[in-house]
């Protein structure tokens, strides 16, 4: 009787223990999502200003950040204090790049912002899992560490830490599937709460602008379906988030007087809410460059060819080049290449989006 009343005591001692296991998961996982939504709405709302670095450990960039609402318009300037003097000015939805040199009608002004991926987090409670963890002191703020583990080997996770007063992100850690940080970024000095005016987002220097303008309102949803190629694959989560088509369109033939969808030049940029790419899809008279696979840090390039045929995005056409298709970004290099390697004419892609949230074309100054 005794051995039976114990059994039945700890049968209900570990179904207590379950039980609270499972509940202060569910909790923690519910705090971890509230400090995701503080993150976000503080990379919008606030107003700072700091000095950045970041790099892969080898090499280290430094920026200098401000970031501000003023009338309701989100503000942003950038400066790059290492390398090349870059700049970069953001106007809600307008963005100014000023760099010396050549101008490269490629040139990405996310790529210039380390930060600028946690700021449209979406929907990614289905593709990752948050964790909080301990306290700890980030450019002279107490900062909330989250711990974010992806739930499938196509993306990587993050450590991220968070300011305790205004949820703002103050330190980024990228991990590899084996848990190795392959870049970081982190403020070294930050101002938060300032009071800023428009002189603060002046551009300092000059060069060559390239300004992103957003379509007209009545061109903001575009379908898919006016692409000309698209990848058959995509990892699960991702979608677009914007199209661009710069420059003339291009084709093999020289001769040729009318262009299709399929032969012009396109660049689409895709994002599961925190890691992000960007595809390009560009016809070429000969290959240019070897087939690639390389990284650099946590980011890599793919470079892949296939077979072009003009008209092939309505089934029908004859062969008339090659193209070249790229995929940069902070994935796996097997993920990249599946993408790469799975472009098909745009009618036929079966992860077809019906909208993007945004297009923008492109004007040189």
């Amino acid at each position: 009787m005794r051995a039976g009343r114990l059994l039945l005591t700890l049968s209900f001692s570990l179904l207590a223990l379950n039980f609270s296991l499972f509940t202060a998961g569910a909790q923690a996982e519910e705090g971890a999502r509230g400090w995701l939504e503080r993150m976000t709405q503080a990379f919008q709302q606030q107003n700072y200003r700091g000095v950045l670095i970041y790099g892969d450990g080898q090499q280290w960039q430094t920026l200098a950040i401000t970031h501000g609402m003023l009338d309701g318009v989100e503000q942003e300037k950038l400066l790059h204090l290492t390398g090349l003097p870059r700049e970069m000015v953001r106007h809600g939805q307008d963005i100014i790049c000023i760099h010396p040199g050549e101008h490269s009608p490629r040139f990405n002004s996310e790529l210039s912002n380390p930060l600028h991926g946690f700021s449209r987090v979406m929907d990614v409670e289905d593709q990752y899992h948050f964790t909080l963890g301990g306290v700890e002191r980030i450019a002279g703020r107490f900062a909330q560490r989250l711990q974010v583990t992806p739930v499938d080997n196509d993306r990587y996770g993050y450590q991220l830490w968070l300011d305790q007063n205004t949820g703002l992100l103050l330190r980024s850690d990228l991990l590899n599937n084996h848990q190795q940080v392959l870049e970081r970024f982190q403020f070294a000095q930050i101002e938060i709460g300032l009071d800023l005016s428009a002189a603060a987002f002046e551009p300092d220097d000059q060069g060559h602008k390239l300004t992103l303008y957003p379509v007209s309102p009545d061109q903001q949803a575009i379908s898919t379906e006016g692409i000309g190629w698209l990848p058959n694959w995509i990892p699960a989560g991702f979608r677009i988030t914007a199209v661009i088509q710069a420059g003339s369109p291009r084709t093999a033939d020289a001769d040729a007087e009318q262009h299709t969808a399929d032969t012009l030049p396109v660049r689409l940029m895709y994002s599961d809410g925190l890691a992000a790419f960007t595809l390009f899809i560009d016809p070429v008279n000969q290959e240019q460059m070897p087939e690639i696979t390389r990284r650099w840090g946590a980011t890599a390039a793919v470079v892949r060819y296939r077979d072009h045929t003009a008209g092939a995005a309505d089934g029908d056409g004859s062969s008339h080049g090659r193209l070249r298709v790229t995929v940069v970004g902070e994935l796996p290099a097997d993920t990249m290449i599946r993408i790469a390697t799975s472009i098909v004419p745009g009618a036929l892609a079966e992860h077809h989006v019906d909208a993007v949230n945004s297009a923008l074309s492109v004007t040189e100054e």
